[in-house]
């Protein structure tokens, strides 16, 4: 079975499921990118937030088994 070039989106509301095209699905995929984007942000600060946890730990003389424990 040969691939589509374009990407096709379908929605499910309540019982009707509907293929999204034109601006709607532009919509629909600038939303998903945006989405990603903003989680990508967010596991990036809590991967920083955790670094700086642990070089504070460290600083304080625990060890990386005890830091570990802790996070």
């Amino acid at each position: 079975m040969a691939k589509s070039k374009e990407e096709q989106i379908f929605v499910q509301l309540n019982d009707e499921i509907i293929e999204l095209t034109g601006k709607e699905k532009d919509a629909f995929l600038t939303d998903r990118a945006e989405t990603q984007i903003n989680l990508d942000a967010q596991l990036a600060k809590e991967e920083a937030n955790k670094e700086l946890k642990k070089s504070a730990y460290t600083k304080l003389g625990l060890t990386e088994e005890e830091i570990n424990a802790i996070l």
